[in-house]
């Protein structure tokens, strides 16, 4: 399914969850970036001083992520982007450093890093001045990934763009002096890059074409699910520990049970039955 078939699934998506707004949602999302971000700084394992010294760094990630255009606010329909970060303390005789864990998570994907490594001074400002930092380059690396699996939901392959600064920053991030978990964050781009995961991402242009088509072609829409469960039984085949894909299944399945429960038709349950047996007696209520 390619961009030039389904080139307008950004305004059919956007219209139909806008639909669903109140009337208030929708002011709200067409003159404000439609991510909604939520941040949580969780500094209990700091030092008195140090929690001190951070107690107003919430405030300047939340400022940092939500005030800053990412992207065309036109694009995208609205979506929350959770944030939570962990610190701890890094001694240091230089500099006041600490050590951290990140939880990113966009409404069906999510990523975990506990080798956040970064300097920050009390009264320092987050800025978004085209000067890299480690602390930066950490937020913008995983910003930019949820940024990319939302595009994606528009058309063929349409996050890679968000990909491609994604890369740039590793690319930084790789040679900077706080350098610790930059493989990792390689690791995990390498694998968002790969041949079976462009599969996956090819299957949430089906799927969600079809969500934004569900009213108006109902049968034509629940062909093209059909068609995506079978695409992702496929990535699945291939790696069973993908955790983007197991993310997708735990955040839709009560979505498709849903559009399925009274067709005669069971094929799209039986898919999800293979691909998640530790739901095997919630799908078996709609199988039997």
């Amino acid at each position: 399914m390619k961009e030039v078939v389904f080139g307008v699934r950004w305004a059919l998506l956007t219209l139909a969850l806008m639909f669903h707004l109140s009337t208030a949602d929708r002011a709200r999302a067409a003159n404000e970036s439609p991510m909604n971000v939520k941040v949580k700084i969780i500094l209990k394992k700091l030092s008195l001083e140090s929690q001190e010294k951070m107690k107003d760094f919430q405030d300047k990630v939340q400022k940092y992520i939500a005030d800053y255009e990412w992207f065309n606010p036109k694009d995208l329909p609205p979506f929350d982007l959770n944030f939570q970060m962990v610190l701890e303390d890094l001694p240091s005789n230089i500099e006041d450093r600490y050590r951290a864990s990140l939880l990113i998570a966009g409404p069906d994907i999510q990523y975990y890093d506990k080798r956040c490594i970064f300097a920050f001074q009390e009264g320092e400002e987050l800025e978004h001045d085209g000067q890299f930092t480690a602390l930066k380059g950490i937020i913008d690396f995983y910003v930019y990934l949820v940024i990319a699996n939302e595009y994606d939901k528009l058309g063929y392959l349409e996050g890679t763009p968000f990909l491609d600064k994604a890369k740039e920053v590793l690319q930084q991030g790789k040679f900077s002096r706080f350098f610790t978990g930059w493989d990792r964050r390689e690791e995990l781009l390498e694998l968002i890059l790969s041949k079976n995961y462009q599969k996956f991402r090819e299957m949430k242009d089906y799927y969600f074409y079809a969500m934004a088509t569900l009213d108006e072609e109902r049968d034509k829409a629940k062909e093209y699910i059909v068609q995506a469960l079978k695409m992702l039984e496929e990535v699945l085949l291939n790696d069973a520990d993908l955790e983007a894909a197991r993310q997708f299944i735990d955040s839709h399945y009560q979505e498709v049970l849903d559009i399925f429960k009274d067709d005669e038709d069971k094929t799209a349950i039986e898919i999800l039955k293979r691909l998640d047996p530790e739901r095997r007696e919630i799908y078996d209520e709609y199988l039997y």
